[in-house]
């Protein structure tokens, strides 16, 4: 199936202490080391980004002029509804799926059998870690151990309907969509949450609850990879900061599977793209 991964890469808070336009890079590298993917990256520096400019399977797009009403902070805090920016744009194009990762992923292998078989079911949405029984009435039911979901669900107003409490939260680094119609409906309330957010000043957190109810809202049924599928020794995550660093850690760059789980560390980004041969 004909694929392209969507990310973005913008100023915010911790984006130069990880790193983030360095490892940008090695998302792109890895993706088209690997697999057969295209890349589009949402970026506020795409100068930094011009020795794509002549690759066909890379599209580097402007965040100013793409989404000139997007504030990158909201309430002192990163602002996660804009994961959505790359996801709009690359589902305006003519692919199959749209693979959202943060700009911190990578590949290390791919497996196109494995991950054609997996898109074959009737599923529409692939999340990287899923319960079923985790949504957004569950944790409703539990404020005292989630105080953010009440009031960010009740200020959204009407914008909210019964079922979007069925919702199941998923983890928000590593999405899977199938492309069809149903992305501009999951789209048009996600943008409609966002910009509610930046008019109460209300920073997104938890970071999955308005993503994963504007996918409820286009009726697209969501699942889990399963944990043993090839995807989750072949799709990554760096994670580490300068944090890590000054507090002294050897090797503070940690690479995950798709999963979030210790693969190996690493001194430095550099050194992890000598690793991946790019």
């Amino acid at each position: 199936m004909k694929t392209i991964v969507a990310s973005i890469c913008v100023d915010g808070t911790m984006a130069e202490s990880n790193r983030y336009k360095f490892r940008s890079k090695i998302l792109i590298d890895s993706t088209l080391k690997f697999t057969d993917f295209d890349v589009l990256l949402v970026t506020d520096d795409i100068d930094y980004f011009k020795d794509y400019n002549d690759n066909p399977r890379v599209f580097i797009e402007d965040f100013q002029s793409n989404f000139p009403d997007d504030e990158l902070i909201i309430s002192g805090s990163f602002n996660y509804n804009l994961k959505r920016c790359p996801i709009k744009l690359a589902s305006e194009k003519d692919y199959d799926v749209v693979f959202y990762q943060d700009c911190d992923g990578f590949f290390s292998g791919w497996d196109q059998d494995s991950y054609e078989e997996m898109l074959s079911s009737e599923h529409e949405i692939y999340y990287a870690t899923f319960y079923p029984h985790h949504t957004v009435n569950d944790q409703l039911s539990k404020p005292d151990n989630h105080p953010s979901t009440g009031p960010r669900v009740e200020a959204m107003g009407d914008l909210i309907y019964p079922d979007l409490l069925d919702a199941v939260l998923a983890v928000e680094t590593k999405i899977i969509y199938k492309n069809s119609s149903k992305m501009k409906d999951m789209i048009d309330l996600w943008d409609k949450f966002s910009y509610k957010c930046q008019e109460l000043d209300m920073c997104v957190v938890p970071e999955s609850l308005f993503f994963c109810m504007a996918g409820r809202h286009a009726k697209m049924e969501p699942i889990g990879v399963e944990r043993d599928h090839p995807i989750g020794k072949n799709c990554n995550t760096m994670h580490g900061c300068l944090i890590e660093k000054r507090n002294g850690i050897d090797e503070p760059v940690k690479m995950l599977d798709y999963f979030g789980l210790l693969e190996r560390r690493f001194k430095t980004e550099e050194d992890l793209r000598l690793f991946l041969g790019i």
